[in-house]
């Protein structure tokens, strides 16, 4: 068959995509992070540092497009400086329709933050409560939409169709606080993407000269690119699922979908867990450890000693086990049991997901000088912890469930399993040329399934916008976050995946999807305070 030609934009210049970028896993996404400052920030301040930063930046005002004589079949269209003026003259423009818009100013200062997302109003003002867990509902997703993106595209098809960017920015101003939103397909990276995107922002805001993009257009995977007739070794906990069970996991998601929990079901949900909480649940995870180290040396001395009494030459060799857990490893353990409480079948095994990277764990064979110089790439995948029942993730002590995630990570992120994950993502699942079979983390296709993402790491309490402030509001000195926000557009159920974005406003947001049942679950979130 005849390969298609590649795409031409007259007036930009094309740059191949990475071939990681180039996954469903990030075709498939379109994501929105936001940002939620107290006060009122000048949206003329913010947009004139917006477009100072893309025209250091231009890449940020690129069209994707097919190319599929690249490697991976899709092209950044970069604008030419004469392009970029024309696009920024359209931009500025009040009667330009917001999609033709590269970054959306909208003016809500006669309203509250509060009448739109009640639990990040109450952050604003310091009023939720520094002992107990919060939880709150997200914003109505239309009105949502109109106050973060309304000029972002909604999918990867009207994305590669329509004259808009695939990374753009919204300022909203209301009369006690500014949100700041970006908008991107996850083509564009991760987290550390976002971040330093933002941080470049603030650097355009200060007035102080932004650095260019150096290694624009260097691949850092491609050198795992599938070889023909070499088959790669599945990465732990992935498998190739055959037709039957294709049809069972394709039957459950159904049932699941259409029946047991419907779409219209679910909403998205923010939890706000104060500092002095998780110190709480730090130190109880330590206690659970101490105790669960003294019962697992009882248990080694008393088969020590049941090997000598038998006779045995050698008492059986233990293994060496740490018995410590991360901040990450707590947070995550405390989502899954509130989550899991809710559980319709407690018996019921349960894989859960978070996210792995190798811009901090290399993959083998990686060497100095794979990685571009900027962050404008991504590398995240999902890393599978070995499963528990949904009894064990609700019931367990805080700290075993921890160290059961940190255990599972551990082997997650060797060297040879980071290779082995890119390697088949880069086989199995190319936008341009994914291979029809289906890999999946379990065999068992009715166990439940449950993923979050982690942004701590991204550290984006860190941005100071402080320079967009009022005078008077400068004197406070820096002008962090004190809460987040994000949602995505994917083609299927957004159900079972959250977000653990990291601190703001003197404490950790969490943000996902339940219906309301499961959300408002006694032994859940139902035991906490619940903003309206």
């Amino acid at each position: 068959m005849k390969q298609k030609a590649d795409a031409v934009l007259p007036g930009y210049e094309p740059v191949p995509l990475p071939v990681f970028d180039a996954t469903l896993g990030n075709t498939d996404i379109l994501t929105r992070i936001g940002l939620v400052f107290p006060g009122g920030f000048s949206l003329e301040r913010l947009q004139e540092s917006w477009f100072d930063l893309v025209r250091a930046w231009p890449i940020f005002a690129a069209r994707i497009r097919p190319t599929p004589s690249t490697p991976s079949g899709l092209s950044y269209f970069v604008p030419t400086a004469s392009t970029l003026a024309t696009l920024e003259a359209r931009s500025r423009d009040p009667n330009t329709q917001p999609l033709h818009k590269h970054i959306a100013i909208v003016d809500a200062s006669a309203r509250s933050i509060s009448t739109f997302h009640a639990i990040a109003g109450q952050s604003v003002h310091a009023q939720l409560d520094r002992h107990e867990v919060s939880v709150g509902e997200g914003p109505d997703p239309k009105e949502r939409d109109a106050m973060t993106c309304c000029n972002a595209c909604t999918s990867w098809t009207q994305l590669l169709d329509t004259d808009q960017a695939y990374l753009t920015a919204q300022a909203t101003r209301w009369s006690d606080a500014t949100s700041v939103t970006i908008s991107f397909s996850h083509v564009a990276g991760d987290a550390y993407t976002i971040k330093s995107i933002l941080d470049a922002w603030q650097t355009a805001l200060a007035g102080q000269p932004v650095e260019e993009v150096r290694d624009l257009g260097k691949d850092p995977f491609i050198k795992l690119m599938p070889q023909e007739g070499v088959e790669e070794e599945l990465p732990l906990g992935w498998c190739k699922l055959g037709i039957v069970r294709k049809i069972k996991l394709i039957g459950n998601l159904l049932w699941d979908i259409k029946v047991r929990r419907p779409e219209k079901t679910f909403r998205q949900y923010y939890v706000y867990m104060p500092q002095a909480k998780l110190d709480e649940l730090m130190q109880q995870a330590r206690l659970d450890l101490e105790q669960l180290a003294a019962a697992d040396a009882a248990a080694a001395s008393s088969s020590a000693a049941s090997s000598l009494h038998s006779d045995e030459k050698h008492a059986p060799a233990t293994a060496s086990r740490e018995y410590t857990v991360s901040t990450f490893n707590v947070l995550y353990a405390w989502l899954l049991q509130n989550v899991h409480a809710a559980s319709h079948n407690p018996r019921t095994m349960s894989n859960a997901l978070t996210i792995v990277n190798p811009k901090i764990r290399p993959p083998l064979g990686h060497v100095d000088g794979d990685y571009p110089a900027h962050q404008l790439w991504g590398g995240t995948f999902a890393a599978v912890v070995r499963d528990l029942s949904a009894r064990d993730y609700a019931t367990l002590p805080i700290g075993q469930v921890a160290l059961h995630i940190r255990e599972s990570l551990k082997e997650q992120v060797t060297p040879k399993n980071m290779r082995d994950n890119l390697a088949m993502l880069l086989r199995h699942t190319m936008w341009k040329k994914p291979s029809g079979e289906l890999v999946f983390w379990t065999k068992r296709t009715s166990n439940y399934w449950f993923g979050s993402t982690e942004w701590r790491s991204a550290k984006f309490a860190e941005v100071d916008f402080s320079a967009a402030a009022a005078t008077a509001e400068k004197e406070r000195g820096k002008i962090n976050p004190v809460a987040m926000s994000a949602h995505m557009e994917i083609p299927m159920t957004p159900r079972n995946r959250w977000v653990i974005f990291g601190e703001a406003g003197q404490g950790v947001w969490f943000s996902g999807g339940l219906t309301s049942k499961e959300a408002h679950h006694k032994n859940g979130f139902g035991r906490y305070i619940w903003v309206k």
